[in-house]
């Protein structure tokens, strides 16, 4: 049987040393690509949803100053066919009154 010398009992343990830290800093840099890669897509998302937000906000106000106007046309289409009513125009006016009258009156209890 062959002697093992210090030597080559150092030798071989630096070498399973090498070894273990190779593949323990290639797993560390696998991990520190993945996680530099999700927090960038992250920091991205963040971005684009507060920009979202942001857009979401100025179209609700948007849609309220549209329903806003929306309201006084027909109140004032509604104004008009009853003036048209006063001066004995009916039938339609009439109908048409009553259509819009109705609806009003849903709209303001939902």
């Amino acid at each position: 049987m062959d002697k093992v010398t210090l030597g080559q009992a150092i030798g071989a343990v630096v070498s399973i040393i090498t070894s273990i830290s190779v593949i323990v800093g290639f797993f560390i840099g696998i991990y520190n690509f993945v996680k530099k890669k999700t927090t960038d897509k992250i920091a991205k998302n963040t971005k684009d949803i507060e920009e979202l937000k942001s857009e979401v906000g100025w179209l609700k106000s948007e849609m309220q100053d549209d329903k806003e106007e929306r309201i006084i046309m027909l109140q004032g289409l509604l104004a008009c066919l009853k003036g048209l009513q006063e001066q004995g125009c009916d039938g339609a006016v009439s109908n048409s009154i009553s259509e819009i009258e109705n609806y009003l009156m849903k709209k303001s209890h939902v």
